[in-house]
């Protein structure tokens, strides 16, 4: 995959890339920040009236906030979006990442969407590489007092290297990315954030050992099996 060099984190080490593939390709206009009182997560528009997110961000006073073409939480307050209803997948329990996906229906669709960007997964636990977006939220890193918009691209790690870093905690349904070389400097990043691979739109963060930025290892729900349950959904809801 032919890719061009975006940024170079050089305190972590971390390097990011977009690649071709994704050419014209805008996140922001993909991407929301889903607000509680708890926790903040990544929320990604696939369909003009539906957001898909993590389940374990179905938390106390949710607000989905639209930030458009700004990288910074800092630089525009957003617009809040209203929404119908929230589906949680039926298998999710709050003590287990199994099943971790939730869909947001909005009250008015986004007519702009684009089907051209965004692709369901074609395989499971490929190894390719995938582009990450998420904004950070610690003032601490790289000596960063914005909430800036991150995108950095890391490769897949094979089933059998996450069995051999993870052990029964990768359940099935799941792929890892990582680890990085990294400086592991203190940071903290949004969670829910999809993983991109090409146009294929692979997974959504589920959790993590610690800040993908700085070489952690992070655990994704594989969107591949849950495919027929997010298009049941938004085909009959």
């Amino acid at each position: 995959m032919n890719c061009i060099l975006l940024t170079l984190l050089m305190v972590t080490g971390v390097v990011s890339y977009v690649s071709e593939d994704m050419e014209g390709f805008n996140p922001l206009l993909h991407l929301f920040y889903l607000s509680s009182s708890y926790q903040s997560c990544v929320g990604t528009l696939i369909a003009p009236q539906w957001v898909l997110t993590a389940a374990h961000c179905f938390l106390p006073d949710l607000q989905i906030i639209f930030y458009g073409s700004f990288t910074n939480l800092r630089d525009f307050t957003g617009e809040i979006l209203p929404y119908e209803r929230i589906f949680i997948h039926p298998n999710f329990t709050a003590t287990s990442p199994k099943d971790d996906l939730m869909l947001i229906k909005l009250a008015i669709p986004f007519t702009f969407f684009s089907t051209r960007h965004l692709q369901w997964p074609t395989f499971k636990n490929a190894v390719k590489d995938c582009l990450i977006h998420t904004w950070l939220e610690n003032k601490y890193f790289i000596g960063n007092s914005n909430n800036n918009l991150q995108s950095i691209t890391i490769q897949m790690s094979s089933n059998i290297n996450c069995k051999k870093l993870l052990g029964e905690k990768l359940l099935e349904d799941m792929f890892c990315i990582g680890p990085t070389l990294g400086s592991q400097e203190p940071c903290q990043v949004v969670t829910a954030a999809p993983a991109l691979c090409g146009r294929e739109l692979q997974g959504i963060l589920s959790w993590e050992t610690g800040c993908v930025l700085t070489g952690y290892t992070v655990v994704f729900t594989d969107l591949h099996s849950y495919v027929p349950w997010i298009k049941n959904i938004m085909s009959t809801k």
